[in-house]
């Protein structure tokens, strides 16, 4: 298990540096592997037209039940989509207050959806 104390305290801004990178740098720093594929033409500004959501992960499948390194795809209440990562029964991601680890009862009371992809086998 790789420390994520590297990735806790990075900020959230809109135009240079939100959920969808932070879920790439995560996945280069924990797995060595890179999820950019998995988000072409989605890592400029976050605006109405840009965001991660069910199309953007076509590169991956969909699972009943996440592991390590499974993309976790989630929708606000006002119908805006959010990515995080998978990792050690948790979910790491991004949002507006800064880098998150929380647990998956947490994620499944913030947000309406909650869906996994698998785009890796990391076993």
């Amino acid at each position: 298990m790789k420390s994520i104390d590297t990735l806790l305290g990075r900020k959230f801004d809109r135009d240079s540096y939100h959920c969808i990178h932070f879920l790439i740098e995560a996945g280069k720093h924990l797995f060595d592997y890179d999820f950019s594929h998995c988000f072409l033409g989605l890592t400029g500004s976050l605006n109405a037209e840009l965001s991660p959501s069910k199309a953007a992960m076509e590169q991956g499948t969909l699972v009943a039940k996440p592991s390590d390194g499974t993309i976790v795809l989630m929708m606000t209440l006002d119908n805006r989509h959010h990515v995080g990562l998978y990792y050690c029964g948790r979910v790491l991601h991004l949002s507006e207050i800064g880098s998150r680890f929380e647990v998956m009862r947490s994620m499944k009371r913030q947000y309406k959806k909650v869906r996994f992809y698998d785009v890796k086998d990391f076993s």
